[in-house]
């Protein structure tokens, strides 16, 4: 509801372990709408923070009480649902960046907005996976039915708003009309389409091994974002991980491996998780033999055989490419900046960050290392099955990603 010329929203994103990293401290948009007269009205941080109990605080106390059963003082103690059904209530929109795996507390913004008839825009990541794998049917017709729409990246949602902003100024009414207008000229306007899927490669398990550099994670996305692949990148979900346990980054930050353990049940997760139609691309994983071994295990079980590719380059490029790299988190890939020149993401806007690793030479000197003692003995293990074909990787990356979609259609034939 507008009040005056003011015109409130609300965000909704998973809460994260580390709390810089989640939605509502990591983004573009604030400051965008900020200059727009917009006013922010609230989330789940601000109402801990109002409260003087920051989300690491109250999380963990929170699950202590619910995992004593004490849920007669879990009520009393739990302070979110109430202020966010009445923010919600009130605001002009709501700004969602839903997990792609199903979260409560954006999950019940999401619900209230949409019972409400709160106007939705939904940023789902450069590579759709925050819709395409989440594992609510109730929250992906959340994020697409009435009054929403859908958008990849940050940046684009706020050149929508922009584009808009007569009308966004209006408020509330005058928003759902032009979202109801738009999806009345193009009821397709929130699908997400893979342009190269192919039926063919239903099932399919893709391994993508190779030197640091070699743009396997590039490699992956396209399969992920052109053909429909499921995406599993061990070092996203180890970051994320080490949000949480900090030995665990710490020692990623030194360029160790991470122990096998942890990969194992990582790997296994996601591709247990998988329909047997579902495709799959490993980016950098297995890394070492035992991982090796207990991947071709898991997935002789499945009956899921890979098609392993390595994508050769030599040390001397791995170095160049490594000590160059730049991440955007938000869209979780890599770009070369060898002259220093870029600061933002070229496709979302946001601040692009030099890993820990890839700023220690010492660090990077180890990770070169690794791939020649642990990584060679995994591509010659798959060899030795007749699983590995060797692509040259001092090419650009759409001729290396036709070599590899031809060669899986050729084997799916």
């Amino acid at each position: 509801m507008s009040r005056g010329k003011k015109i409130y929203y609300y965000k909704s994103g998973p809460i994260e372990h580390h709390p810089q990293l989640a939605f509502h401290a990591n983004n573009i948009l604030d400051a965008k709408l900020k200059s727009f007269g917009f006013e922010f009205i609230g989330d789940t941080f601000s109402f801990l923070e109002a409260k003087g109990v920051p989300q690491e605080v109250y999380g963990p106390a929170m699950k202590r009480l619910r995992n004593r059963g004490f849920f007669k003082q879990y009520l009393e103690d739990e302070t979110l649902l109430h202020p966010s059904i009445e923010s919600v209530r009130k605001v002009d929109f709501v700004i969602l960046k839903p997990g792609s795996r199903a979260s409560g507390g954006t999950t019940s913004e999401t619900a209230i907005a949409h019972f409400f008839g709160v106007p939705k825009l939904a940023v789902v990541g450069s590579h759709g996976e925050n819709i395409m794998d989440n594992d609510s049917t109730f929250m992906i017709r959340m994020m697409t039915d009435g009054p929403s729409l859908v958008f990849e990246k940050e940046i684009d949602l706020a050149r929508f708003i922009e584009k808009n902003l007569e009308t966004f100024k209006k408020g509330k009414p005058a928003i759902k009309k032009l979202i109801f207008e738009l999806k009345s000229r193009n009821p397709h306007i929130n699908d997400l389409p893979r342009p190269l899927y192919n039926s063919a490669l239903d099932g399919k398990t893709v391994i993508l091994l190779g030197r640091p550099g070699c743009g396997k994670g590039t490699q992956a996305r396209m399969l992920q974002r052109l053909v429909g692949f499921k995406y599993l990148g061990s070092g996203r979900e180890l970051r994320r991980l080490g949000a949480k346990l900090k030995i665990l980054s710490e020692s990623l930050a030194t360029g160790n491996l991470a122990p096998e353990i942890i990969i194992n049940f990582l790997v296994a997760d996601h591709i247990l998780r998988l329909e047997k139609f579902e495709p799959i691309v490993l980016d950098g994983t297995p890394r070492k033999i035992g991982e090796a071994r207990s991947l071709m295990e898991l997935l002789t079980f499945l009956d899921r055989k890979p098609d392993v590719f390595v994508i050769e380059i030599n040390n001397k490029l791995a170095l160049q490419r490594i000590i160059s790299r730049k991440n955007c988190d938000s869209c979780d890939v890599s770009f070369m900046d060898h002259d220093q020149k870029f600061k933002h993401c070229p496709e979302c806007g946001m601040i692009l960050k030099v890993r820990p690793e890839n700023a220690n030479p010492k660090a990077v000197r180890k990770i070169l290392n690794w791939y020649e003692t642990e990584v060679e003995p995994v591509i010659n293990f798959f060899d030795s099955l007749g699983l590995v074909r060797r692509i040259q990787g001092d090419r650009g990356r759409d001729e290396i990603f036709d070599q590899i979609l031809n060669n899986l259609k050729a084997g799916a034939a």
